[in-house]
């Protein structure tokens, strides 16, 4: 099923599913119990632009200071529980959006009744979450995609039996092929709205590739209503970024400016790397808030022609000039020095116009 045909799911002050947003989702490093810490990485996802956040709530201390940070934040907050339903329904009597469960590691059908129940009550969300590095013994020596399908639908059918629908569904695997698979199943199978990773993808550029990979198709065939980017990072900040890049990159979301800029080559008349990091560094200091097109290029040839579909951009030129164009008009010749401030102000010029 489309994205947008999925049931409307409540989560916080949003709706995941339908025809809303494909949101953004990150993961707490932090324990819950410190406070402190959890809050100051949640703030600087959510600044990146993180819209849903998950924490793992492993002990009791932790459940003090979900209940805490509950009332510092205003994002949609998961609590992510395994093992110990008594964390979740703890955490679902404190008033957290949602709580994660994993059919591998669910525990007994006497608890996950409970805290249906709660979360029914309180009109809060489940999340089914599996993943085939934790799939209940029972399905483990079937193929992993329909192992990974199976224990979905067997933690489903008692939700739906106990009268609960309020559950966005997940199940994720290391594999790209297995992940596209396993998202295209469910997505078949269930009107439910589905949050969409690969996990464990890894570190750096092989983590970012590979999510990049799996979820690209995913969402380009028209399935999923939230993403998350598991990266191993030290903070959610980088895993927030990958995924707006991504939702940017496939036209599914914008928050903002898109930077376009040249590889460079022998052609190149000025620094075209050390100024599009430059000019990144300073759109998010600014807090420029425009939607649009820029272009930097490092010469005649790609800019203003290879860049025509371009709101904004610069070109290098020779003997110290650059080119300041707009939508494949030129606008005026100034110095190398002066074209990054001339261009924020092109741009910033605009964006007051637009401003109601």
């Amino acid at each position: 099923m489309r994205r947008e045909n999925t049931k409307e799911i409540p989560l916080g002050k949003i709706k995941v599913g339908g025809k809303n947003p494909i949101w953004v989702e990150a993961m707490g490093r932090e324990n819950p119990a410190k406070i402190r810490e959890s809050i100051r990485e949640i703030r600087e996802a959510q600044e990146e632009g993180c819209e849903i956040f998950r924490l793992a709530v492993p002990d009791e201390e932790s459940l003090f200071g979900l209940s805490q940070i509950k009332k510092q934040v205003d994002l949609p907050l998961i609590a992510d529980v395994h093992f110990n339903l008594e964390l979740g329904i703890k955490a679902a009597q404190l008033g957290i959006d949602a709580v994660r469960v994993n059919p591998g590691t669910a525990g007994n059908k006497e608890k996950l009744e409970e805290l249906i129940k709660v979360l029914h009550d309180k009109n809060l969300a489940l999340r089914i979450g599996a993943n085939t590095g934790s799939l209940p013994l029972h399905y483990r020596e079937k193929n992993r995609v329909e192992a990974l399908f199976d224990s979905v639908e067997e933690l489903i059918s008692i939700t739906e039996k106990n009268n609960f629908r309020n559950i966005i569904l997940s199940a994720k695997s290391t594999d790209i092929e297995e992940t596209i698979a396993i998202y295209d199943k469910l997505s078949r199978a269930f009107s439910y709205p589905l949050h969409v990773g690969l996990t464990e993808a890894g570190e750096g550029e092989e983590g970012i590739v590979k999510s990049s990979i799996a979820l690209g198709i995913i969402l380009r065939e028209g399935i999923g209503n939230n993403i998350r980017v598991s990266l191993t990072a030290p903070d959610p900040v980088s895993e927030t970024r990958v995924a707006w890049s991504i939702l940017e990159a496939l036209k599914l979301r914008s928050k903002g400016l898109e930077i376009i800029s040249c590889p460079t080559c022998a052609r190149r008349k000025g620094d075209v790397v050390a100024l599009t990091r430059d000019f990144k560094r300073k759109v998010k200091e600014r807090k420029i808030k425009i939607v649009g097109k820029v272009a930097i290029m490092g010469c005649e040839v790609n800019g203003p022609g290879e860049a025509r579909e371009a709101d904004w951009g610069l070109a290098f030129a020779p003997r110290g000039k650059a080119l300041l164009f707009s939508r494949g008009e030129r606008i005026k010749m100034v110095k190398q020095e002066e074209a990054e401030e001339e261009l924020i102000r092109l741009i910033t010029k605009e964006m007051e116009e637009k401003k109601p």
